[in-house]
């Protein structure tokens, strides 16, 4: 999945400015999904030239002039031909899973320290997800329920086993 197929997909539902798709990769797709500004505003400058969604300028008085973008037939096409495409594998990279990978060139309490972190890291990441789910909930589809569900479930697994291989760890250090 490209940057360009996730924007087209969030302007078939409505128009939408670049803060507010901003706003759902930080939040709804935060946990599957890694967009940011520098990714957005390229992609929404490329949607355009290539003619698969419009700018309208909304003029503000007092502030910035605001751009509102909109999906042309031609972006939906693209769009619809995404969703009918295979899935690709998932990708993975995780700077953590790493140094796990490397964790014996590590200082038994540095990779403690690690771990726990990272299991702090993830439960910040679970509530984040919960107190999205109570703004959105009213608007979710059964699908896109699928998505927060598998992701809290994903990240509650990680803790599961973190707390499990700390434990150990914490053992095999005390002989």
């Amino acid at each position: 999945m490209k940057g360009k197929d996730v924007i087209l997909g969030l302007l078939l539902k409505k128009e939408r400015t670049g803060y507010d798709i901003n706003d759902i990769f930080q939040t709804i797709f935060t946990h599957f999904f890694d967009g940011s500004f520098g990714m957005i505003y390229p992609t929404l400058r490329t949607l355009e030239k290539e003619g698969k969604i419009e700018k309208k300028v909304i003029v503000q008085e007092g502030r910035p002039n605001k751009n509102e973008f909109s999906i042309t037939e031609l972006g939906k096409e693209e769009f619809f031909s995404y969703m009918k495409s295979p899935v690709m594998p998932e990708s993975r990279r995780s700077d953590f899973l790493m140094r796990m990978y490397y964790g014996e060139y590590l200082e038994q309490s540095r990779l403690v320290e690690i771990i726990k972190k990272e299991i702090e890291e993830k439960k910040s990441l679970i509530h984040q997800l919960e107190s999205d789910y109570q703004k959105w909930k009213g608007n979710l589809t059964d699908t896109q329920q699928i998505s927060f569900d598998i992701g809290i479930a994903q990240y509650t697994a990680e803790i599961e086993v973190l707390q499990k291989q700390l434990k150990r760890l914490e053992r095999k250090n005390e002989k």
